[in-house]
């Protein structure tokens, strides 16, 4: 964040301000803006480690899958330019990558203290078998965690917005994020010799993700109530 913003947002109230407030007010503001300009500052350096890590998750990722690399590297790349939060994409991978899974456990174990979304279970593939149904609802699990860690930049870069001919605002999933994870659950059900037609998986997470978007927005939803209630 450049030094102006820092200054515009967590600098020091005008003197007339100062002189309106008592002394233990304005240590009581200086002491809130300090807190705020930390936090900041820590959010800032998790997601440039993140993005590293992703990196140099998505260089080893690609160099394991040869000639079938290049579709992936290609919806990456677009999720990467939507500006998708590295731990989202990262969840997606950890369904066939070791690197990525371990990566996504040490995300999940502090993003869930911040998660406030039910996890639902997934059960609409009936084709697969218990073992790997499971394995499915838990990847969905990580990718819902994840998702709540950053809600607001969820819903920014994974529901595209665009407007329609005749003129009406659409709401969409992003159809990149939504045709990587149906390619990576297609890769995982290959590996246990199960192939299921890319267009059903592609229904599926969509399905997936619009159930996560719902809930995402209303538990953003409900936390505008419980902020308008406390400023009442």
């Amino acid at each position: 964040m450049a030094e102006s913003g820092d200054f515009e947002m967590f600098g020091a109230p005008a003197a007339k301000e100062h002189d309106e407030k008592s002394d233990e007010q304005f240590r009581e503001q200086m002491k809130r803006a300090q807190k705020a300009r930390k936090q900041l500052q820590k959010e800032e350096g998790k997601a440039r480690s993140n993005d590293d890590k992703l990196a140099q998750i998505i260089v080893q990722f690609l160099s394991q899958q040869g000639g079938t690399g290049t579709d992936l590297f290609l919806l990456i790349s677009r999720c990467v330019a939507q500006d998708i939060p590295s731990e989202l994409i990262i969840a997606v991978l950890s369904l066939v990558d070791r690197k990525a899974s371990e990566e996504i456990e040490n995300i999940i174990k502090e993003a869930k203290q911040d998660a406030a979304l039910v996890v639902p279970a997934y059960k609409d593939v009936h084709t697969l078998n218990p073992a790997q149904k499971k394995a499915i609802d838990d990847w969905i699990k990580n990718i819902t965690i994840a998702a709540a860690h950053k809600p607001h930049r969820t819903l920014d870069s994974v529901l595209v917005k665009s407007v329609s001919a005749s003129g009406e605002l659409v709401h969409e999933i992003s159809a990149p994020f939504v045709q990587l994870s149906a390619f990576i659950m297609r890769n995982y059900l290959a590996m246990q010799e199960t192939n299921v037609d890319v267009k059903k998986l592609r229904d599926f997470m969509e399905n997936v993700y619009f159930r996560i978007i719902q809930d995402l927005e209303e538990m953003m939803q409900g936390q505008k109530v419980i902020e308008s209630t406390e400023e009442a």
